[in-house]
């Protein structure tokens, strides 16, 4: 049995004119046979021999290389009218006896990224992440920590409004200040965070809905989030996508959750 992750990246995107060049013979998707590609040459896409073996405390046990996946779809939205689309999306079927402390969410955001960026200009708005908790993930405290290491980088005078959803169902009932307690923990001093008690900017993502949509779970409960953080870029989002899961996970939210991480239509706006 496998579990579905799924990534996306709402956006704008204005097509060059020479992409139409483009081919999609081998999938009849342009995107896919972009991604797939792109995933490829970085060696991160295997149909096989992607798990192996690990014979180590005295058994063996089969260990996933978390930069890899199989069997995956992807689609998306390049409507040319400048508004906000869900422009790339991508699944990745995990094995469920495979645990290992992250989701290969960064790897699909940087796949999908790179094969917009060949087709046209982007102003990337939000992201937004099928996360099955349940049980593939562990805890990413120090692969966390290395990120905030990276993102200490940045301007510290900056200062970007991001709008962050979860939607756990109940699960997450009455546990926001815990939740918002815990991803401030893995935030540390780059970032602030908050319940969001007045309206939320949600300009960044698209109205999605259906199977791969970020709202087909909201009936059953979200958590919101105000942020504030020194850049935005698809690494920031990935960033706040995985802080938010693993908060969750610490907390008892473990379930197939979908998390959203968008950036507020005026970027000097306070959430």
């Amino acid at each position: 049995m496998y579990y579905e992750t799924l990534v996306a990246v709402h956006g704008v995107l204005d097509r060059y004119p020479w992409a139409s060049h483009l081919s999609c013979e081998d999938t009849g998707s342009e995107l896919y046979d972009l991604a797939l590609r792109r995933s490829e040459a970085y060696g991160w896409y295997s149909t096989g021999g992607w798990t192996y073996p690990y014979r180590g405390w005295g058994e063996a046990r089969v260990v996933q290389d978390p930069g890899r996946w199989a069997d995956c779809l992807a689609g998306g939205d390049w409507t040319q009218d400048g508004q906000v689309r869900e422009l790339a999306w991508m699944s990745a079927d995990i094995p469920r006896d495979v645990r290992e402390p992250r989701l290969p969410v960064l790897h699909v955001t940087r796949v999908l990224s790179d094969a917009l960026n060949r087709l046209g200009r982007v102003r990337f708005t939000g992201l937004h992440a099928v996360l099955p908790l349940h049980e593939l993930v562990g805890d990413a405290s120090d692969d966390l920590a290395e990120m905030r290491k990276w993102f200490a980088l940045a301007d510290p005078s900056a200062s970007v409004a991001v709008g962050v959803t979860a939607a756990t169902g109940t699960a997450g009932w009455g546990k926001e200040t815990a939740v918002r307690d815990a991803v401030a923990e893995r935030l540390g001093d780059l970032a602030d965070v908050d319940v969001a008690t007045g309206g939320l900017d949600l300009s960044g993502m698209a109205d999605t809905d259906g199977d791969h949509g970020y709202r087909k779970g909201r009936e059953r409960g979200v958590l919101r989030f105000a942020c504030r953080v020194r850049e935005w870029s698809p690494d920031v989002a990935v960033w706040l996508v995985e802080v938010v899961g693993d908060a969750l996970r610490a907390v008892g939210c473990a379930e197939q959750v979908v998390v959203t991480a968008s950036v507020a239509s005026r970027p000097d706006a306070r959430p």
